[in-house]
This record gives structure tokens, C-alpha cells and sequence, in this order.
């Protein structure tokens, strides 16, 4: 399997893990407890910050080259394509939620929950998606020198919290994974 294709699946995984947690603090926020809102604005900030500016783009530049070269179905990636930017607005759509209630604003738990779950269930729907059905026809019709033009035109941007963390970036992001690790 290609770098890129190790890459992607490694942050899948580690994707996987902030969607846990996010799910995690809104079901505190659900049983009426107050969550760290820090945490889950560093959450948001590293899918903006990562996952739309290096994850998705590379994504893009695979699934461009899969339907420029007419790998069938076309939908497996045109999709996710178009829910990278969807994706990127419900991520948006919930962190202003969060910044209203940091803010006293008078929003309603139900409708801040709502925009939270509706980004985690869409996340992960488009990650098994991705995984099931789009990685594996690019694994199989993708050449060397197609995944060389991919690599050359894909963001060098390192992971800034798993790759090499930037711990007063996303300070409370990086106490809470490293906790969840240690026994």
C-alpha cells in the first residue's frame, strides 16, 4: 500500500478517537453537565486546522484522479468530495454554537446538541465510506506514477497534534488523549 494511503488510514484512526471524545462531551452536555467547552472548541479547531486544509485535500486529489481516469462508480468519489465542504460547515455551524454559549448568548441545549451529533454522525458515516468503498478502488487502480503526481501536488503539512504535536496549540485536546492512553 502507498504512503498516502497509510497516512490516510492513520488519521482516520486518530480521527476516530476526536470524534469519541467530542461524542463523549456531548453526552455530558445531554445529561445537563457542562463539558469542557475549551476542548471541544480545540476539537473543532483541529478538524478545521487539519482535517480541511492537508486530510481532505489529498482525499480530493485521489478521488480527482480515480474519475479522471473513469474508475467505476463515479459516486464512490464524487461524494465524499462534495461532503468534505459539508462536512467543513456543520464543523463551523457547531463551533459558533459553542463560542455563543462561551459567550452567555441564549441558545438552546437541544439545538447545540443537535448541530454537535449531526457533525459526528456525518463524520463517521463519511469515514466507513471512505474506507469501505473509496480507499480500496484507489488502492487497486492507482499506478506509481499516479500516486508520484498525487504525492507531489498533496499539502507536506504534518499532523499538528498526532504527527508533531504542538501541545500549546491544542493544550487540552493533547492532556486529554495523552490521559486516555496512559493506564
Amino acid at each position: 500500500m502507498h504512503a498516502i494511503m497509510t497516512r490516510l488510514g492513520q488519521d482516520h484512526a486518530r480521527l476516530s478517537r476526536v470524534l469519541d471524545l467530542l461524542e463523549e462531551l456531548l453526552d455530558r452536555f445531554h445529561d445537563g453537565q457542562e463539558p469542557d467547552y475549551e476542548l471541544m472548541d480545540e476539537l473543532l479547531e483541529y478538524m478545521d486546522s487539519y482535517a480541511d486544509i492537508v486530510h481532505h485535500p489529498i482525499e480530493d486529489l485521489i478521488f480527482q484522479r480515480l474519475l479522471d481516469k473513469g474508475v467505476e462508480p463515479s459516486e464512490v468519489f464524487s461524494i465524499p468530495m462534495r461532503q468534505h465542504a459539508g462536512l467543513s460547515q456543520l464543523a463551523k455551524d457547531f463551533r459558533q454554537s459553542l463560542l455563543g454559549i462561551l459567550s452567555e448568548e441564549v441558545l438552546l441545549r437541544e439545538d447545540v446538541e443537535a448541530a454537535g451529533r449531526a457533525l459526528v454522525g456525518n463524520q463517521r458515516g463519511h469515514l466507513i465510506q471512505e474506507e469501505r468503498e473509496a480507499f480500496p478502488l484507489a488502492i487497486e487502480h492507482l499506478t506509481e506514477a499516479d500516486w508520484a503526481e498525487i504525492e507531489a501536488a498533496a499539502p507536506a503539512v504534518e499532523d499538528p497534534l498526532f504527527g508533531a504535536p504542538d501541545p500549546q496549540r491544542f493544550k487540552a485536546l493533547y492532556r486529554q488523549l495523552v490521559e486516555q492512553v496512559q493506564p
